[in-house]
């Protein structure tokens, strides 16, 4: 059985800073092994679209890489690129990006902020997948070069999988362009006409013109869509609909080839997810909203499952925060499934499938930390 830990989200004075809380969480046994000296370790983290505002601050990874560094370990820093046409798009964008964001990549991190897959995006290998759907998945490359791994996530409402945390993070972000194609593949969108104003926002997002059009008349091309979701994130109108019928195989297919990438990984791995500026829209948006729950802190785990099982019945525990759209879906009181009332999904059936798949088990023992 796996130990669930909980840093508690109150910072009522300095010893419950920031740095205080890595410490408390690179002093944790399970932490501690993947901190190995001469030893690569990659922190694998949610770099935002810009625009996107309640990211995590990179003093975060920055403590963290300082830290595990001092320890003896040849630590990196890396993420996935987007599968839209926005600032994360390809690897030169990407740096780009997180050095907007405040990820110095010379100064802070000695030039050891890599994209998972390259600057193509493409850089990797097909390796074989088990379960209902994947007969194999493109990681990128970084991940089998590296020997340990942290799984830095911040946690948010998804669209299509309620909950973005450890197994989200893992299960999309080390993919190649192509392997996220593949995730893709099943899902479909649909045009609603009556909401759009033709505006024209979504058109610079979309990487195989299937949304365009003349000035003011805008059509959605079935024939030429990848599913990309960028017109989805970045339409004002909720004019984009993704069809209800292929979200759980998504689901599914997330689960699988999460299974495949920790197969894939040499050394130790440990999830911690932030529970800090919990927002409806997930780090790809080009924007978010306020924080729908509290600060409730961190959690920490060796095992993806049990730390997103934690994470969904905090949140369901948690109350939501006036003024935000917990309070526009009426559900700002305690035990509301805000999760469920803000994207129409849950994160049960994705995390029932990786205990199925046994990426983890959603039974363990929780230890609050001080």
């Amino acid at each position: 059985m796996a130990n669930v830990y909980w840093i508690k989200g109150r910072t009522d004075n300095i010893r419950r800073n920031i740095v205080a809380q890595i410490d408390v969480l690179l002093g944790l046994e399970e932490a501690s092994r993947v901190v190995v000296p001469d030893a690569s370790l990659a922190i694998k983290f949610n770099l935002a679209e810009v625009g996107y505002s309640h990211y995590l601050p990179p003093i975060i990874f920055s403590t963290l890489f300082e830290k595990t560094r001092a320890q003896g370990a040849m630590t990196l820093l890396t993420d996935g690129v987007s599968l839209f046409k926005g600032s994360r798009f390809d690897g030169y964008n990407w740096v780009d990006a997180a050095q907007m964001q405040g990820f110095s990549s010379g100064e802070v991190f000695q030039q050891q902020l890599l994209p998972s897959a390259g600057y193509t995006s493409e850089e990797g290998n097909f390796w074989p997948a088990d379960g209902k759907h994947l007969a194999g998945i493109d990681i990128g490359s970084l991940l089998t070069d590296v020997g340990n791994l942290f799984v830095v996530s911040h946690v948010t409402a998804h669209p299509l999988l309620g909950l973005s945390g450890a197994i989200a993070n893992l299960g999309l972000g080390f993919l190649t362009r192509t392997g996220k194609l593949r995730l893709h593949a099943g899902l479909k969108v649909e045009h609603i006409v009556d909401r759009c104003t033709d505006c024209d926002i979504c058109l610079p997002f979309c990487p195989t013109s299937a949304i365009a059009g003349e000035p003011g008349k805008i059509a959605l091309d079935a024939r030429t869509c990848n599913s990309c979701l960028g017109c989805y994130v970045a339409c004002p109108n909720s004019a984009i609909r993704i069809q209800p019928e292929g979200i759980p195989a998504f689901q599914e297919m997330v689960v699988e080839a999460a299974h495949t990438v920790l197969g894939k990984i040499r050394g130790q791995v440990f999830f911690i997810n932030f529970l800090k500026s919990v927002t409806a829209q997930s780090d790809e948006y080009p924007y978010s909203d306020t924080p729908f729950i509290p600060d409730l802190g961190i959690i920490a785990s060796n095992d993806p499952v049990a730390a997103d099982w934690a994470t969904a019945q905090m949140i369901l525990r948690s109350p939501g925060v006036p003024g935000s759209i917990a309070q526009n879906l009426d559900v700002l009181e305690k035990g509301q499934d805000k999760l469920k009332a803000i994207t129409g999904q849950t994160p049960d059936h994705m995390l029932e499938y990786a205990e199925e798949m046994q990426v983890g088990n959603r039974t363990f023992e929780f230890l609050t930390c001080s």
